[in-house]
């Protein structure tokens, strides 16, 4: 076999595996146009020992969650404590297969708090089984309320039934065919005593039998870009009575997508939103088909969904799909004008690469209204590759210095060495940074291998911040494939981050750091003053050798001097389970969930 077949055959594999998903031409395109095998096989090997490490975090994952499931003391506890709140289970049913919906009022029986009811609504099943073991449920227990409707409403209609029935203060979607957790109820009224009025909690998935928990998705608090981008909310997800009547409840309209409506819709109007950090419900995964069609019509209902809210809320944006994801294109206004910040050059500036960093970056390169290089000499304009355009340099030793001589109203600091993988990277990240609820936007940084350096920071752990998706590959299927999703996290690296001039110099800059740590401070005093620091989608920068991105090796003084600014940073989008030190976002198998929860309720919304 010669060295074009083994070529052929290493690129026949790639596209083959599944795990690749839309981002497989780009592992083509670099094949093609470079020829370079070895740096092919390095990337392949990457998303093996990545997905190897996620494939034997399953079987760790039940055993995590059965060992913190609540022994007989905790279950004593919860039994005993008084809420002045009833929660209220809508459930729509149609041909529910009997032995699923026994399960699920096994799970509602087993609750640790007895404070709910359980409102089933079918829609004129046809399977004489089903409608049978609903009367068998009805007699189970007085909480069971069991209405048999004259018509099929869809999954919407059929819900607002059931929402009718309801008779308590509180209101949560269940599906007909999941598991609640013994804990759900006493959580969910625990949240609601501390004033929230809209809750969502975390979930996973189990199998057919229900036996087997895996796929945890342990989720961040409340992220309004986050959530336009993708229903993270899901299961279990609820709110007041009052509210969920006041919005209408579900809209048909939007069936297949109807849980994310009601999310974007309830998040406008929502007071206090608490996300509880608890696996309280468990999603089926049945052995049924799910066609194209069926995906592409939930995906048309989400952008519905989506744009819907951009209309409420005035944000100026139209949605298209992008691999079945809603995608915001927001409307970015023709004078905007773009100063290029270039640190990290070691007294030189590489021309062939901001020549090649431009290239990559579209109609928008006439944005940049001027360059200002951080070295100690200045290279010859005429050799600059951005034509009829105004070039300044500013001998600056700091970034915040650098800015004084900065002409245009957005700043895009970049270090020398960032490649965009992707064209049209400049474009998509000054999209979301020209938005007024936005403070830092950036993209993930990725190195020779593509494994992520940063996907935006996480707080709250021993080296001050960590990259997220640190040494997972941007080819593989990351946690809930969120680097492929517009992502809200606490901040982003100085590396490859753009910011509006008027807010940098609102907060104060950089200030004097050695470490990228500085734009963590700076995350965190967007967040204090209620600005929404976002990562990027599809807009990754690949480096050699990155100086600034967070490592083991952070100063000690940059360490010291963040934790006496910021001595007990609050970590919105990162999991508290999640472990700490590499930030790959896999569970911390010797942390289980608390036994007291602190809330974060987000009162002020965007």
């Amino acid at each position: 076999m010669n060295s074009f077949q083994r070529r052929w055959r290493m690129l026949k594999t790639a596209w083959n595996e599944e795990k690749f998903f839309g981002v497989k031409k780009l592992i083509v395109r670099h094949f093609m146009l470079t020829g370079d095998f070895r740096t092919l096989r390095r990337m392949y090997a990457s998303i093996r020992r990545m997905e190897e490490r996620h494939a034997e975090s399953d079987p760790l994952y039940h055993q995590w969650f059965m060992d913190g499931l609540p022994d007989a003391d905790e279950q004593n506890r919860q039994s005993r404590r008084v809420f002045s709140h009833k929660v209220s289970f809508l459930i729509p049913t149609y041909n529910t297969r009997p032995d699923l919906l026994k399960v699920l009022a096994e799970s509602l029986l087993a609750q640790t708090c007895t404070a709910w009811e359980a409102c089933f609504y079918d829609g004129l099943s046809t399977n004489e089984e089903s409608r049978n073991m609903l009367k068998t449920i009805g007699d189970l227990d007085p909480r069971f309320h069991v209405i048999f409707g004259r018509e099929n409403l869809g999954i919407s209609g059929n819900t607002n039934k059931a929402l009718d029935m309801a008779q308590t203060d509180i209101v949560a979607l269940c599906d007909h065919d999941d598991i609640l957790t013994p804990d759900c109820v006493y959580w969910i009224l625990d949240a609601c005593e501390e004033g929230a009025d809209l809750f969502y909690s975390d979930e996973d998935k189990c199998t057919e039998d229900g036996e087997v928990f895996f796929d945890p998705h342990l989720k961040a608090d409340y992220a309004p870009d986050a959530l336009r981008s993708g229903n993270y909310m899901c299961h279990v997800m609820g709110m007041t009575t009052e509210l969920m009547r006041r919005l209408g409840g579900l809209r048909s309209e939007c069936d297949g997508s109807q849980d994310h409506d009601l999310a974007l819709r309830a998040t406008e109007q929502a007071t206090c939103i608490a996300h509880i950090p608890h696996v309280l419900y468990h999603w089926r995964m049945l052995n049924t088909s799910f066609s194209h069609a069926a995906e592409e019509r939930c995906a048309r209902a989400a952008a519905r969904a989506v744009e819907g809210q951009l209309e409420r809320l005035q944000l100026g944006g139209k949605v298209q799909l992008n691999l079945l994801q809603p995608e915001i294109q927001y409307s970015i206004p023709a004078d905007t004008r773009i100063t290029l910040i270039i640190h990290g050059l070691d007294h030189h500036l590489n021309i062939h690469w901001l020549k090649a960093l431009l290239d990559k970056t579209g109609e928008d390169v006439e944005r940049i209204k001027d360059c200002l290089l951080l070295c100690d000499s200045m290279p010859n304009r005429r050799k600059l590759p951005v034509k009829a355009q105004k070039w300044q340099f500013g001998n600056a030793k700091t970034l915040d210095e650098a800015v004084k001589y900065a002409q245009g109203e957005m700043l895009l600091f970049l270090e020398q060495g960032m490649r965009p993988i992707e064209d049209g990277w400049l474009h998509r990240v000054l999209m979301m940074a020209t938005r007024p609820w936005i403070g830092e936007a950036g993209g993930g940084i990725v190195d020779r291998n593509t494994e992520y350096l940063s996907c935006g920071y996480a707080v709250n752990v021993p080296n001050g911040a960590v990259g997220c998706f640190r040494g997972e590959n941007c080819m593989g299927h990351t946690f809930q494939l969120y680097d492929r999703l517009v992502r809200n996290v606490t901040a982003v690296s100085s590396c490859y981050m753009m910011i509006r001039r008027d807010c940098f110099e609102k907060l104060g800059g950089f200030g004097e750091w050695r470490s990228d740590l500085r734009s963590v401070d700076l995350g965190l005093r967007c967040m204090a003053h209620g600005l929404f620091n976002v990562t990027v989608p599809h807009s990754i920068m690949r480096t050699q050798e990155s100086t600034q991105v967070i490592n083991d090796l952070t100063p000690p003084v940059d360490l010291a001097m963040f934790q006496r600014r910021n001595p007990a940073p609050q970590e919105h989008f990162y999991s508290q389970y999640f472990e700490k030190r590499k930030g790959s976002m896999i569970v911390d198998w010797e942390r289980h969930p608390e036994v007291h929860t602190v809330y974060t309720l987000f009162s002020e919304r965007t």
